[in-house]
């Protein structure tokens, strides 16, 4: 692969990467996506805190590997609160520090928020037949995430993309389970 087809596929998948240089600066390896430029000004970092420190000690340990956080959420300067995920890269010849937006948590917080608001509706109201109408709409909603993750899964060649989308789909999954179960509670009760 062309270091020019790289560099146009990293933030295509929005992920800023960039290298860690000896003298502890990091280097942009490819333009950065859109949606970074809401979290730094500073090229060093400093909002990361134990986040970076954790991922200097990986580093100086020298093994080839990869260290994950997150999600981490923030917020933007509309107030949207939105998810990355960052993870500390170590090869035989240099260090990364990767971030990578997390669409996944951001989709399962709306299906959770759904779920909330349907949930708190039908406990204003005390109707179970909103309660089940509630629940299964999340159901439903859950359930096109599976197939979109699956959909995802079946398309991929990379093991890195293929486990991301297995994240996904577990997150997904996870989500619409908790979804039919509450579909399967009487209305009023709580779990235990």
């Amino acid at each position: 692969m062309s270091d020019d087809l790289l560099k146009s596929l990293i933030p295509a998948l929005d992920i800023a990467a960039f290298e860690r240089r000896d003298d502890g600066s990091f280097g942009s390896i490819a333009p950065v996506p859109p949606w970074f430029t809401r979290l730094v000004a500073d090229p060093a970092f400093p909002f990361l805190g134990h986040i970076l420190e954790e991922a200097n000690r990986f580093w100086l340990a020298g093994r080839p590997g990869v260290y994950e956080w997150g999600p981490v959420a923030e917020v933007d300067e509309a107030g949207a609160e939105f998810h990355y995920k960052v993870a500390a890269v170590t090869t035989a010849e240099a260090r990364f520090l990767i971030f990578q937006l997390d669409r996944a948590s951001d989709q399962i917080r709306r299906v959770m928020q759904t779920v909330r608001s349907r949930q708190l509706e039908v406990e204003q109201t005390g109707d179970a037949s909103a309660a089940r109408h509630a629940a299964l709409r999340a159901v439903r909603i859950a359930a096109d995430h599976v197939q979109e993750a699956l959909g995802r899964v079946r398309g991929l060649g990379s093991e890195v993309t293929a486990n991301r989308a297995v994240a996904e789909l577990s997150a997904s999954s996870e989500a619409l389970l908790n979804a039919v179960r509450a579909a399967d509670r009487p209305t009023g009760q709580s779990r235990a």
